[in-house]
């Protein structure tokens, strides 16, 4: 079955044609450029986006899998979560398809492709399992049942990690999205240099660590930045680790993926590694590609 896949749940625009768990083809086209002036995601102007660039990423992704709107057999789209202006621009392309060649459409949970994306490569990999998807808008540890049923073990009551990197970030004068230049910085910084304050709730909060983290950086040294910035993103590595270690022993789970733009982290990938190897845990972790909002992964599930 091919399924022609379509993304368009945040800023990024993307398509991709997929048969089981091969992306025969995929495009993706970011605007992180165009809200960086605004230091954030602008819901308007990113609906806007989609609308000038859905039509080029189906078409470039068609191509790249040497196929044809003929070709496919199952159209799928992100359905939630996510800004309803993209949503909207995604599921009306999606359905207009579906309806012009009478194939048949299905609507995908975000979150839950985010956390089978590493099946895209590790083609031996099923549910059940638990995720970790952590990102710029989301931070939860949820118990994968199958590819249509989750439940949520853990979830941030106020931030997600990938926005309080990107504030910070923007307090120190790294411009948006500065999170992965503050995970490049804390690879050579010193994590002990401050002692990054750990909630203590059954859920996780980031809102708290946020603030230390800006408080912290409205007077440091140019010679602290990178202490700074280990001391947070190892801080909050270890932090989401020992929360995963937690619900694993309760769920008895060898297996963990991990999704999302966060997961792109060499710190994160470092510590996950670091602490469940030792206990027989296998994680999972997508390439890059697959991490950010992609297509891939929607048609994946689908």
């Amino acid at each position: 079955m091919k399924v022609l896949a379509i993304e368009t749940s945040c800023d990024d625009t993307s398509a991709a044609v997929v048969e089981s768990r091969d992306v025969f083809g995929m495009c993706t086209i970011s605007r992180l450029k165009d809200h960086a002036n605004f230091g954030g995601v602008v819901p308007e102007i990113a609906s806007r986006h989609h609308e000038e660039s859905i039509l080029s990423v189906v078409s470039e992704s068609l191509k790249q899998a040497k196929v044809d709107l003929n070709d496919i057999d199952t159209v799928a789209v992100t359905s939630h979560p996510g800004l309803i202006g993209s949503i909207l621009v995604g599921t009306s392309f999606a359905k207009g398809v579906s309806l012009a060649l009478g194939l048949p459409l299905i609507e995908v949970d975000h979150i839950l492709a985010h956390a089978c994306s590493p099946m895209i490569e590790h083609k031996d990999l099923n549910p059940p399992f638990l995720s970790l998807v952590i990102s710029g808008g989301h931070t939860s540890i949820l118990n994968v049942k199958n590819l249509k049923e989750y439940e949520v073990c853990c979830h941030s009551v106020d931030d997600a990690v990938g926005e309080v990197y990107d504030k910070v970030a923007r307090s120190m004068g790294i411009p948006y999205p500065g999170g992965a230049e503050l995970d490049r910085m804390a690879l050579t910084g010193d994590p002990f240099t401050y002692k990054m304050p750990v909630p203590k709730i059954d859920n996780f909060s980031f809102s708290g660590i946020k603030t230390w983290a800006l408080n912290i950086s409205k007077n440091i040294s140019e010679s602290d930045r990178n202490n700074l910035a280990s001391s947070l993103v190892y801080g909050i590595s270890n932090y989401v680790s020992d929360k995963v270690i937690k619900i694993l022993n309760k769920y008895d789970f060898d297996k963990i993926t991990v999704g999302g733009g966060v997961a792109c982290s060499k710190v994160l990938r470092q510590v996950l590694h670091k602490k469940l190897s030792n206990k027989g845990i296998q994680v999972y972790f997508p390439s890059p590609k697959f991490c950010s909002d992609n297509a891939g992964m929607i048609g994946l599930l689908a």
